[in-house]
């Protein structure tokens, strides 16, 4: 098996044996499996996600990480960690953007057709219920993966560059977190017009505290691994002394495919070697010997009045009249001085999900349930539209009504 399960199903690392699958699930070269092992004498599960080339969790990998945490909570009385594994490769990205889009585009010219024919408000907002399906999948993903941490320590080893949307907020769902050198958060819906709807904000909530999490959602900024160590978001950082596999540019073009697939590969194993051991150790060490970074101790990433600020100006689509349209590649010295557009409607949106945040009455599950709340609206906000098409096309957002 290719990817990162072939370090899952080998004896390479020390004290550590696989004692087979608990659950298995492909769709062409994307898998999930959940095996059960034993470290150092003690029992537990490693689910290993791989959805190349820049694992995105679409939907059916949606529904195969539920029917496995499902058993994996089933054999709970037997288990006492689990971990969260993946690809250790450059980029992992949140949902498939073309495929919203394509559903977006199809939803948009049903809901014309019925507004026409005078069909109700109810019956126009059924269109949409694609997207609130799967805002409410991704929120069951929170809700097993926290009721499983009730019984097992649950670790996310978050190998690799840096991960955008659902790639960032699943790991974050787990208690303890072992970074990549290398790696990096992002939460990028505000620059598409939506929020992290997966229980990102209340995630980093609970970790990094209220000011790195306005910093990160409103920003759309990402956070590099040292600085999530700093924030409270990872535990532990593993030095990754070697560099991501670059794609080789010749006459052949096939052959350049073949060599960087194999290069893939090669440092998957490489770089797991490092980051797999570690979360290993993290799953099964005495809970004080834990690294964490207490609230006094914690990284500001930037003040409320610093945050207020830019993202003022980031949201006034006027602000970028003069570039609307425009490849970010040849505006990336503006944009580098003044930051990519912000969604307007994304902004309004978290500003109330965290004005209503307060730490002695925070109740994270229903606060989750708010935030899959506050994004479905945002799919249904005419702008939504403008901001994938400006992604996918990788041009300057124009977010006017």
């Amino acid at each position: 098996m290719k990817g990162p399960a072939s370090l899952v199903r080998s004896d390479k690392i020390a004290g550590y044996k696989n004692l087979g699958p608990i659950y298995e699930w492909s769709e062409g070269k994307a898998y999930l499996i959940i095996d059960q092992v034993t470290f150092k004498g003690k029992a537990g599960a490693i689910l290993c996600y791989y959805n190349p080339p820049v694992h995105q969790v679409g939907n059916p990998g949606l529904d195969a990480h539920l029917e496995g945490l499902d058993k994996v909570f089933e054999k709970r009385d037997d288990l006492e960690f689990f971990i969260l594994y993946g690809a250790n490769d450059p980029v992992h990205a949140g949902g498939d953007l073309k495929e919203s889009l394509d559903k977006l585009d199809r939803t948009l010219e049903t809901k014309k057709a019925k507004e026409a024919s005078g069909a109700s408000a109810e019956e126009v907002d059924q269109l949409f219920e694609w997207a609130d399906n799967r805002l409410k999948k991704g929120i069951a993903l929170h809700g097993i993966i926290r009721k499983i941490a009730q019984y097992l320590r649950v670790v996310a080893v978050c190998g690799g560059g840096t991960r955008f949307g659902g790639s960032a907020e699943i790991p974050l769902m787990a208690d303890i977190l072992v970074g990549d050198s290398r790696s990096g958060m992002c939460f990028s819906e505000a620059t598409i017009g939506l929020i992290p709807g997966w229980s990102g904000i209340a995630r980093t909530l609970v970790k990094a505290g209220p000011i790195n999490a306005e910093y990160m959602a409103k920003t759309s900024k990402e956070v590099k691994a040292n600085q999530l160590k700093d924030i409270g978001t990872y535990n532990v950082v593993v030095d990754i002394p070697f560099p991501f596999p670059k794609r080789q540019k010749t006459d052949d073009r096939e052959a350049d495919k073949a060599k960087y697939q194999e290069d893939l590969e090669t440092h998957n194993e490489e770089a797991g070697l490092l980051l797999l051991p570690k979360g290993l150790e993290l799953a099964t060490c005495p809970t004080e010997e834990i690294p964490k970074v207490g609230e006094k101790d914690r990284l500001t990433l930037a003040t409320k009045e610093e945050v207020s600020v830019e993202v003022d100006s980031r949201r006034k689509p006027e602000n970028y009249s003069h570039l609307w349209g425009k490849p970010l590649r040849e505006v990336k010295e503006e944009i580098a001085k003044i930051g990519r557009p912000l969604a307007p409607q994304s902004i309004d949106a978290l500003t109330d999900l965290l004005e209503g945040y307060e730490p002695s009455k925070f109740d994270e599950n229903s606060f989750v349930e708010k935030e899959m709340k506050a994004d479905a609206r945002l799919y249904r906000d005419p702008r939504f539209r403008a901001g994938l098409i400006a992604t996918l096309e990788q041009k300057v957002g124009d977010y006017r009504l």
